[in-house]
């Protein structure tokens, strides 16, 4: 079998020391705030889709609710609503499985 060269621009170029280590001390810190974050949300998520499920709302009005609940941000007058909007839409897929979840907890 032949070796197939590898392109130069395919090599990582190097970065310096300073620079590299605020780059990762701050990749660091955004995981760790996004991980309090999400755990964040998803306690809330939970507590939406409890209230919802001892309210005797059906599973599909549960996700339709969580979702509306989700992209309400939009109407509240907040400044940035095409990034909130986005961030909803990015983050529903992760809050609908969490909602499911809860609902059928102990179903």
């Amino acid at each position: 079998m032949q070796k197939v060269p590898v392109p130069n621009n395919s090599v990582p170029s190097a970065i310096p020391d300073e620079t590299a280590l605020l780059f990762q001390t701050a990749l660091q810190d955004v995981v760790r705030s996004s991980a309090i974050s999400m755990a964040d949300l998803r306690e809330c998520v939970k507590a939406c889709a409890r209230s919802l499920r001892e309210s005797e709302v059906g599973p599909v009005q549960m996700i339709l609710s969580m979702k509306a609940c989700a992209r309400a941000g939009k109407n509240r007058g907040q400044s940035n609503r095409e990034r909130e909007t986005a961030n909803a839409d990015f983050l529903m897929d992760v809050i609908v499985k969490w909602a499911i979840i809860e609902y059928y907890r102990d179903a």
